[in-house]
């Protein structure tokens, strides 16, 4: 199974990204995004089965956090990217990787602004799922994972609700209340919603880095953990999405 992680100017988790797959079984190909643009390129993106979009600050965020990426898929990679998209092959945008794929329209009415707290939020928080069954969720009811952003506030359209089934996390307390706020909502998201799918399932988009945690030695407290297992609870979301585009 073949992973293309995107990458451009100002994406800085690529490694883990690619370390994160590779340990679910995937094979990765990390590459930016002018080799699959223009008359030159390289690399088609039919010939893969999971696209990745890893974190950063794509382009400094400039025109708006993943805005400029988003508009390269949109227009440059238009045909193929909805290709990709409509076959059904997983799609997995992490922090301004989810950015990019709500800028491109993905989630319908949903959008990121800078956190309430108005300032960057760097710490580990609890994650809930309270019902979704997209392929990335199977098997997963509850994760502890890392956030690093400024602006993950997720909102949407005036008057608008997202359907239930849409929400793959939200962010909740060590007893698994998914209504608390700050700072177990680390940026004031509505809902507390730390990730969402499109319709189908397809494709994810979370706040939370899943790749900062796939070892025990990535938790704060790994000394503690018990040593039945050396899997961190991020890796989950690779392996679903790994077995999924294999089957």
């Amino acid at each position: 199974m073949r992973v293309l992680i995107l990458r451009t100017a100002g994406i800085n988790c690529d490694a883990e990204m690619v370390t994160a797959w590779q340990l679910a079984g995937a094979e990765t190909d990390l590459r930016h995004i002018n080799e699959l643009t223009g008359p030159d390129a390289t690399i088609r993106l039919d010939d893969y089965g999971i696209l990745a979009i890893p974190g950063g600050f794509a382009y400094g965020d400039d025109l708006g956090a993943g805005k400029l990426l988003a508009n390269e898929l949109i227009y440059r990679l238009k045909e193929s990217f909805g290709r990709f998209v409509e076959s059904g092959r997983p799609v997995l945008g992490v922090c301004n990787g989810f950015q990019v794929l709500a800028k491109a329209g993905l989630f319908g009415p949903v959008t990121l602004l800078p956190n309430a707290s108005g300032h960057f939020e760097c710490r580990w928080v609890g994650l809930q799922n309270t019902g979704n069954a997209s392929l990335f969720m199977q098997g997963i009811e509850k994760l502890y994972l890392p956030v690093a952003h400024g602006e993950g506030r997720v909102v949407l359209g005036s008057e608008t609700e997202l359907p239930p089934e849409q929400i793959a996390l939200r962010y909740a307390d060590p007893e698994g209340d998914t209504e608390k706020g700050y700072p177990w909502n680390p940026n004031g998201s509505v809902g507390n919603i730390a990730g969402v799918t499109n319709k189908s399932g397809t494709v994810l988009g979370l706040m939370p880095h899943p790749e900062r945690f796939v070892s025990n030695w990535q938790h704060p407290h790994w000394t503690r953990l018990p040593k039945t297992t050396g899997e961190g609870d991020g890796l989950k979301i690779f392996r679903n999405a790994v077995q999924y585009a294999a089957s």
